[in-house]
């Protein structure tokens, strides 16, 4: 076997087709890391002059100089090929050390364990628990399974394969999630792609779901370069809109017409004793009562407002797979739901350009209602799908002194730091508490 450094097109197409391709692992997620002057390396290990693994690695070093190489959700390679697995990590190690790194950070994008939609396990499907011994066994420490917010660990997965068409679709949600949905596409929501001309109007309405949903956002030149140095199609910063004045005068009009039914119906029940229109009036009041909430909710909302931007996400589309990696609905604007036609507009565009799964990305809480996130959890869960839990992290010490050195520096000022927040004059700090604060 061989390691080698790959051109940016012999990646792509081995990063392209494979099935355990992610954004993470694509051709425009390293154009946007050179752009932003991340010193990124595309490699790959060949068998017999076959391409057999390959990988982004990713270097980064601290101030104190400890450089780490990681390869987030990778390599992407055939981890069942007994053969394969240690040679390509020895190569892997070898290289970092060429290039002075203390340590190897790798994620394989495979699944711990099979679970389905309540995220009950089922190892007769997969089970990679194997995988998990045979990597420690190689020198790299399992970095457990909570739930990473970095390198997301935990996910809702929908698969697309053999779906038809989008009343198939819809008809694989629950009926909550369709009832939102059609209400959505009916009161006028509509979705809008940012570009660099309207990037303010999908970060302000980002930045403020972020700081009320307490979820962490990246600052505005990220979403920049994001939109200048990747693909239309790989980067989608969507917008759920609604014009306000459009749909009040919507709302009125169909108050209207079904107050003026409503009318004539009572009128017909008065006149015949019809027991069909009685019934019948029934519904129309449902409707006039509906539609007088909907126009008492948004009293709040003059038609000045004009048009708003009730909802936001950023998408990735890269390989077989669309992933939701981060957004949500502005919380004065959530009686719209505009997060409900954002992954449905964006699930129909999955389906309509030949991407296989539809990845809800990070999702918390699932073992519990008092769980962070859980409500975040079943509301991707009405879409359909099914838990995925990853593998996980790992890290190997490519130099085991640098490695212990740093651990112990960092155990050091952990507990330094303790010791300061525990004292309150400063003639009580020992020596090292002094240089640390004066630092």
């Amino acid at each position: 076997m061989e390691f080698v450094i790959l051109s940016d097109a012999d990646f792509e197409t081995f990063a392209k087709g494979h099935p355990q391709a992610s954004f993470i692992q694509s051709m425009d997620l390293t154009r946007f890391q050179r752009a932003r002057g991340q010193e990124v390396e595309l490699f790959g290990v060949t068998r017999g002059g076959s391409l057999i693994a390959a990988g982004k690695l990713v270097y980064t070093a601290n101030r104190l100089g400890y450089k780490v190489a990681e390869c987030a959700k990778g390599p992407l390679m055939d981890y069942s090929d007994a053969a394969a697995v240690r040679p390509v990590v020895e190569l892997l190690k070898k290289h970092a050390a060429s290039r002075k790194a203390a340590e190897l950070r790798i994620s394989p994008n495979v699944k711990y364990l099979a679970r389905d939609e309540d995220g009950a396990e089922h190892p007769e499907v997969e089970d990679n628990r194997p995988l998990l011994k045979e990597l420690e066994g190689l020198g790299f420490k399992h970095q457990g399974f909570d739930m990473n917010f970095a390198n997301i660990n935990w996910m809702f997965i929908k698969t697309l394969d053999g779906v038809a068409d989008s009343e198939e679709l819809i008809m694989g949600m629950n009926y909550r999630t369709r009832k939102a949905i059609r209400k959505a596409e009916k009161n006028g929501v509509y979705l809008e792609q940012a570009t660099l001309e309207t990037l303010d109007d999908f970060y302000n309405a980002l930045k403020t779901a972020g700081d009320e949903k307490g979820f962490t956002y990246r600052e505005r030149e990220y979403y920049e370069q994001l939109l200048r140095n990747t693909s239309d199609e790989f980067t989608k910063l969507m917008m759920a809109k609604i014009n306000i004045p459009e749909y009040r005068r919507s709302i009125t009009e169909r108050l209207e017409a079904e107050s003026k039914t409503l009318t004539e119906l009572k009128r017909e029940v008065e006149e015949t004793g019809s027991k069909k229109k009685a019934n019948r009036v029934k519904v129309v009041q449902d409707l006039v009562d509906s539609y007088e909430r909907s126009l008492k909710d948004i009293e709040r909302f003059p038609d000045s407002v004009g048009v708003a931007t009730v909802a936001a996400i950023h998408f990735a589309c890269s390989g077989d797979e669309l992933t939701c990696v981060i957004g949500g609905t502005v919380q004065d604007y959530i009686y719209f739901n505009g997060a409900t036609s954002l992954y449905w507009g964006m699930m129909l565009h999955a389906l309509n350009n030949g991407y296989s799964r539809y990845n809800f990305y990070g999702t918390f809480g699932i073992q519990g209602q008092d769980e962070t996130g859980h409500g975040g959890y079943e509301f991707k869960k009405g879409f359909g799908g099914e838990v995925v839990q990853l593998i996980g992290d790992f890290v190997m010490p490519v130099s085991p002194v640098k490695y212990t050195a740093y651990r112990t520096v960092r155990k050091l000022a952990g507990a330094a730091q303790t010791v300061l927040g525990n004292l309150r004059k400063p003639e009580q700090l020992p020596v090292i508490g002094k240089f640390l604060r004066k630092n």
